[in-house]
């Protein structure tokens, strides 16, 4: 068992270096925008929304399970200690996966993609200029 937890704390490190480097672009974005248009911004995407709310309830399920796997531990020597640690990693690199996406998603909301500047000098949809 020791051979599979050691990836997954290194896995674990990696993905939470990756989370703090989008809180801190998200942190020096939020500088840069209205907070009017932010607010605009989550609230009429429709599956930014949706999603958010996904990875939010994938996390809480989450950590349920990792209560329930440790009030099991307290009560009844079911699960073996290697076992439900192993389990514990796995859960905790779920909830971390969770918020990177949910972190992922905020950054892309407050830095839409640049529009296209090709399709602009065209003018028109059938790439003819309009003078």
């Amino acid at each position: 068992m020791l051979a599979l937890k050691i990836p997954v704390l290194i896995i674990t490190v990696l993905f939470a270096l990756i989370g703090v480097y989008l809180a801190i672009r998200i942190y020096l974005a939020e500088r840069k925008i209205d907070p009017a248009t932010l607010r605009a911004r989550a609230f009429l995407n429709e599956s930014f929304l949706k999603e958010s709310w996904k990875l939010i309830l994938i996390s809480l399920i989450l950590f349920i399970i990792r209560a329930v796997v440790e009030l099991e531990e307290v009560f009844e020597e079911v699960i073996d200690a290697k076992s439900s640690e192993i389990l514990d990693e796995i859960i905790v690199l779920g909830i971390l996966i969770c918020l990177i996406l949910l972190l992922y998603k905020w950054l892309k909301l407050m830095n839409p993609p640049k529009p296209n500047l090709i399709n602009k000098s065209k003018g028109s949809p059938s790439g003819k200029l309009n003078y």
